[in-house]
């Protein structure tokens, strides 16, 4: 294939027929959840008397059936796919333009035979994502980690077929183009819609082509400016920060315990760690460097789960200057200001990430840049790009930018 169209090397692509993973997933959890439960299920019954009457007296004989509860576990989740494919079928994406363009759009198009609802929504997120290798031998894992990400909810139409969703993301330059090859590390682009239905929900992912050809899409309305995207991230906004008017602006508090699972998954890592240490402290032989070493870091991330926790953000913009004042368990900190004659603009930090399933969660920072570089945190715990852009664009209504 032509090198200027990289894109075409990619079989799954050449049509613009775009398929998700739905159909390998089940060949791949339901052939495993097979040979798993082929090789513990007979092991299990033929020691099973023998197992049961050990319990009392040996309780680690338990474990035993740990087996055979995750081959079931691996049936079910074969069995949830199933439902899901057999009611929903291929479902392939095609996407507008094509190959999506970084400095243009990334759209696309997916003819679902689901019946037309006006009042459902269907979350699509686009993101790129670096994946890359880490361990060595048999402890070798491969990872992902989201670089760049946005979302919002899919526009709907009716089709031959049942529901037409339609989606069309804005793409910054500068970002990572697809790797073709997928070699060592590389960068990958996927496209992930989900709703809640009656019955098994839709739950699409797909590996789309991006590369830097800055062309636009004939999808006319972005999701960005979607009113459904708008109003979730309105309901976002107000789920973590208070906002009031004061003289010349506007005052908005992000208080501590919102959004906490990030604090709390900190927070029972870093205990597991720290009683792992304490455990092999007072194990025979246990040494003194591991368990140190084990407190210490465990420690750590159970502070850093109690800060986060504790945490809020008290936030005045006017059309004087920027204050920003940290406080801890309701106990102020710092406080620090900006004052509008040194203010150059708001940015936007991709923060930290947390997945479940296949969904990543990215949690933004909103912050005010200073001529001088100074930078002040005017916004945290945002867990969409809507939601961080609506708070940015209040904010500039009284500041600038």
């Amino acid at each position: 294939m032509s090198s200027q169209e990289p894109w075409l090397d990619n079989k799954n692509w050449r049509d613009n027929q775009i398929s998700s993973g739905a159909k390998y997933g089940l060949w791949v959890i339901g052939g495993f959840a097979l040979v798993w439960n082929g090789l513990t299920l007979p092991l299990l019954f033929w020691q099973l008397d023998d197992a049961i009457a050990r319990i009392p007296n040996e309780p680690l004989v338990l474990l035993m059936f740990l087996f055979p509860a995750v081959g079931l576990g691996m049936l079910w989740v074969t069995w949830v796919l199933f439902k899901r494919w057999r009611k929903f079928g291929p479902t392939p994406l095609v996407l507008d333009p094509f190959p999506g363009a970084i400095g243009g759009h990334v759209g696309g198009r997916i003819d679902t035979r689901i019946p037309f609802d006006p009042s459902q929504h269907y979350a699509v997120t686009l993101s790129c994502r670096k994946s890359s290798v880490s361990g060595h031998g048999k402890d070798r894992k491969r990872r992902e980690q989201v670089k760049w990400q946005t979302d919002g909810v899919c526009h709907m139409e009716h089709s031959g077929s049942g529901t037409l969703l339609c989606f069309r993301f804005n793409v910054p330059e500068g970002l990572p183009v697809t790797d073709t090859h997928k070699s060592g590390t590389y960068y990958l682009w996927r496209v992930h819609v989900a709703a809640e239905l009656e019955g098994p929900d839709f739950d699409r992912s797909y590996e789309i082509p991006v590369f830097p050809t800055s062309e636009r899409s004939a999808i006319e309305e972005g999701t960005e400016g979607h009113a459904a995207t708008q109003a979730l991230a309105m309901k976002g906004v107000e789920s973590v920060a208070e906002i009031t008017a004061i003289p010349g602006g506007i005052e908005a508090l992000f208080p501590a315990f919102q959004r906490p699972w990030m604090g709390i998954g900190a927070m029972l890592f870093g205990l597991f760690f720290a009683g792992t240490g304490i455990a092999v402290a007072f194990a025979k032989d246990g040494g003194i460097v591991i368990p140190l070493v084990f407190i210490l870091v465990g420690g750590l991330v159970l502070f850093y789960g109690i800060w986060y926790l504790g945490k809020a953000l008290m936030v005045g913009v006017t059309g004087e200057l920027v204050r920003c004042r940290r406080l801890l368990f309701g106990y102020p900190l710092k406080t620090r200001q900006l004052p509008h004659q040194e203010f150059v603009r708001f940015e936007v930090n991709d923060g930290a990430t947390m997945s479940v399933g296949n969904k990543t969660t990215v949690y933004y920072q909103l912050l005010a840049v200073g001529k001088d570089g100074q930078k002040l945190r005017v916004a945290e715990r945002l867990t969409s790009r809507a939601e961080v852009e609506l708070l940015k664009e209040t904010y500039e209504s009284y500041l600038g930018g």
